[in-house]
């Protein structure tokens, strides 16, 4: 074969191969094993945030509670009745049978307890401990130095109970302050009245005899009638009746021409319609609600706080009054 027959004879084989190339890549092509377009990328659903709660406090096993005897005096009012079982909000306690001392009570549990607690929001149920040991104190300064020696995790005080050591001490001197569900002082005047008493009376009240414990009233409802000096005596029928009225007499600004008499009245003053409560007559003006100081030991701070130092005041015996 000459030179020439030769290239002629590669330009076939090359346009024979150059064609079968285009037709493998046709077909290729259309049975999708070629290369494809990349396709647009899709973010991942993010997952549902879910909002921070705070941290969750477990319920505590066992807490150490120290209470007023129901025949421990206190300036305002007295309780002679019989003392039931512990309770914490929807929480109901049985005594333990074992102990000899009659201190320990074991919390009830059941079903109902449990959804109650759920359906009503009721923290201090839920949270309330597995066990809850209770001292009662004849005297508030035997009261003091248990806790002062550890052997209770909360102590329960009447206004104006604690002492000036434990109220000067650093470690003592900032108590809770546990608002009770019941229970007001008022000040009884003529129907014809229509002044309030002096703010400083009040105050120095407050501060000389029960050091600031009580919550003043108009921290819950505001008087904006003008005040005026009065004369004061105080219902007889109050333990405290006589240290009362010596330090009204020493408070008091000169000057009084009506006559204010103090009385504790043993009402709900937490109720949504306390302030058209059947006591709030003409004439009848409430003071103060009755707080309790409650000293906690640093370690049970956070879970009594969670449950609320209000139902620890609750545990105390009921305070008795006269109606004005």
């Amino acid at each position: 074969m000459t030179r020439e027959g030769c290239v002629r004879m590669d330009a076939v084989r090359g346009a024979t191969g150059l064609a079968a190339v285009a037709l493998l890549l046709t077909a290729i092509a259309i049975s999708g094993c070629g290369p494809r377009a990349p396709r647009p990328a899709v973010a991942p659903t993010p997952p549902a945030v879910v909002p921070d709660s705070g941290p969750v406090l477990p319920r505590v096993a066992t807490l150490r509670v120290g209470l007023p005897s129901p025949r421990r005096a206190n300036l305002l009012f007295t309780c002679d009745g019989p003392v039931g079982p512990p309770r914490i909000g929807s929480a109901t306690y049985a005594r333990d049978t074992l102990d000899a001392a009659g201190r320990r009570w074991l919390r009830v549990e059941g079903t109902a307890a449990t959804q109650v607690a759920s359906v009503t929001g009721d923290s201090a149920g839920a949270l309330a401990p597995d066990t809850l040991i209770v001292r009662a104190f004849e005297d508030a300064t035997d009261e003091e130095i248990a806790f002062e020696r550890g052997e209770l995790d909360a102590a329960v005080f009447w206004p104006g109970e604690l002492s000036a050591r434990m109220r000067s001490d650093a470690r003592f001197r900032d108590p809770e302050l546990a608002l009770r569900a019941r229970g007001a002082v008022v000040c009884v005047a003529t129907a014809a009245d229509t002044l309030a008493p002096l703010r400083a009376d009040l105050d120095a009240l407050d501060r000389e005899a029960f050091g600031g414990d009580l919550l003043p009233w108009r921290d819950l409802e505001p008087d904006p009638r003008p005040e005026a000096p009065a004369r004061w005596s105080v219902d007889a029928t109050l333990p405290g009746a006589r240290p009362l009225e010596r330090i009204l007499a020493r408070v008091a600004r000169p000057g009084g021409t009506r006559t204010l008499k103090l009385m504790y009245v043993d009402q709900p003053v937490a109720a949504a319609d306390a302030a058209t409560a059947a006591w709030r007559t003409p004439g009848v003006t409430p003071l103060f609600a009755v707080r309790c100081p409650v000293l906690v030991r640093p370690a049970a701070l956070a879970n009594v706080r969670s449950i609320g130092t209000r139902a620890f005041a609750a545990l105390a015996p009921c305070g008795e009054g006269t109606g004005p």
